[in-house]
């Protein structure tokens, strides 16, 4: 993984200790920076370790994220949070969450989630250059005319993630409409005015 920071802090928050472990097995084999994990098991010492730990990232399960939706992370604005998806849940809960891995997924694609949510705030020079390289593909693939859908399969990374990205780009810079987003690609040299859908 290529972080800005020597060392990423994450928590793991899930009933199974075997989830838990194979998912911090999953993400070190991936990563080649330094990488500190703690590990719970319920929802309710998540919040003592959450200040305790400090941590950049927090994954937690299906299983606990019914109950993730009570906890107040509002004084952690840069902590970013995964879910390990093992159910189908709700979209509400899922919409509590900036990216979503599977207990299915390959240790790549969490390695490549995992990336681009570590690197969301990496600004790259003035306030018209806060995307990141991946919200910029991501605004080149939406304004080719691509779904979300293709647009994941196309970067190897899942639907939610792409959504995640998308939000990120509205708030950025404040758009909110494909036309303007693709004249905004068009002005900034993302894509030519022949590739726009």
């Amino acid at each position: 993984m290529k972080h800005l920071r020597d060392i990423i802090k994450i928590i793991v928050a899930d009933s199974s200790l075997i989830l838990r472990q194979g998912v911090m097995a999953t993400i070190k084999r991936a990563s080649d920076t330094d990488v500190q994990f703690v590990e719970t098991d319920n929802i309710l010492e998540l919040t003592t370790k959450i200040e305790s730990f400090k941590p950049h990232l927090l994954i937690v399960s299906s299983a606990l994220a019914l109950q993730f939706s009570n906890i107040d992370i509002r004084n952690r604005p840069n902590l970013k949070r995964i879910l390990l998806m093992s159910s189908l849940l709700d979209q509400k809960i899922i919409e509590n969450f900036d990216g979503v891995i599977s207990i299915y997924d390959s240790a790549e694609r969490i390695h490549n989630i995992i990336d681009d949510l570590m690197n969301y705030d990496e600004a790259e020079g003035d306030s018209e250059e806060q995307l990141s390289q991946r919200e910029k593909e991501i605004i080149c693939e939406v304004v080719k005319g691509k779904t979300n859908k293709e647009i994941a399969e196309h970067l190897n990374i899942s639907v939610f993630t792409i959504l995640t990205h998308r939000r990120n780009i509205a708030k950025k810079l404040q758009i909110h409409s494909a036309t303007a987003l693709a004249i905004y690609a068009i002005a900034n040299k993302l894509v030519s005015i022949s590739e726009v859908k």
